[in-house]
C-alpha cells in the first residue's frame, strides 16, 4: 500500500505543479485597457485610459528597492527626488508619483524596470488651487492605504501625449487638467 499511496502523493504534486504553472501567468498577465485618444484646441494628441491600481501593481516613492536606482529625498536632480507625503512638493502643491512594474503595465513600453506614473502639479496661482490639491492628496492617500495594508484597489486615469497608442516610454501622469485631476477618460 505505501507505493500506491507515493504515488497518488506524487500524481497530487504534479497536478498542483501544473495548475500553479498555468493560472500564474493568467494572473500576473497585463490587464488590456482601452485607450481613449483626443486632439487638444493647440493640436496635441492625448491618450488616456482607466486602470485598476493594486497592492501588487503598485510602488511608492519611498520602496527601498527604488533607493537602489538612485532615488532618494535630496537627490541631485530632481527627476530622482523621492515625490511621497514627506516631500515638500507633494504638501505645497499635491505632487506625487508611484511606480508599476514595467511587466504588470497594460501598454508597452521602454521602461527598465519601472514606469512612473506622476501626478502633475496645482499652481498656487490656480483659482481652485485647495480645492485640487486636497483632491490629490486624497487620492495619493487612498493608493498609500491600500499598498501598506496590501489589499484593495484604486481605479486611476492615466494620460500620455504619445503618437502611438500600443507604446508608451517610461512616464505615465495621472490625467490632470488646470491643476486638477480628472477621473474619466475620454475627450474633456
Amino acid at each position: 500500500m505505501a507505493p500506491v499511496k507515493e504515488i497518488e502523493v506524487m500524481l497530487k504534486n504534479i497536478i498542483l505543479f501544473a495548475i500553479i504553472a498555468i493560472y500564474s501567468p493568467l494572473t500576473f498577465s497585463n490587464e488590456r485597457v482601452k485607450v481613449h485618444a483626443y486632439t487638444s484646441s493647440k493640436g496635441f494628441t492625448f491618450r488616456n485610459f482607466s486602470f485598476m491600481l493594486t497592492p501588487e501593481n503598485t510602488v511608492l516613492a519611498s520602496d527601498v528597492r527604488l533607493r537602489r536606482k538612485s532615488y532618494s529625498r535630496n537627490a541631485s536632480n530632481y527627476r530622482n527626488e523621492i515625490l511621497d507625503e514627506k516631500s515638500i512638493n507633494y504638501i505645497e502643491y499635491g505632487q506625487f508619483q508611484v511606480f508599476i512594474p514595467k511587466e504588470k503595465f497594460p501598454l508597452k513600453n521602454s521602461a527598465d524596470s519601472f514606469v512612473i506614473a506622476r501626478m502633475p502639479q496645482t499652481s498656487p496661482g490656480d483659482p481652485e488651487y485647495d480645492k485640487h490639491v486636497k483632491k490629490k492628496k486624497q487620492l495619493y492617500e487612498r493608493i498609500s492605504r491600500m499598498v501598506k495594508e496590501g489589499e484593495g484597489s484604486v481605479q486611476v486615469v492615466f494620460e500620455f501625449p504619445h503618437p502611438n497608442s500600443e507604446k508608451i516610454e517610461a512616464n505615465v501622469y495621472f490625467r490632470s487638467y488646470n491643476g486638477d485631476y480628472i477621473d474619466k477618460v475620454g475627450k474633456l
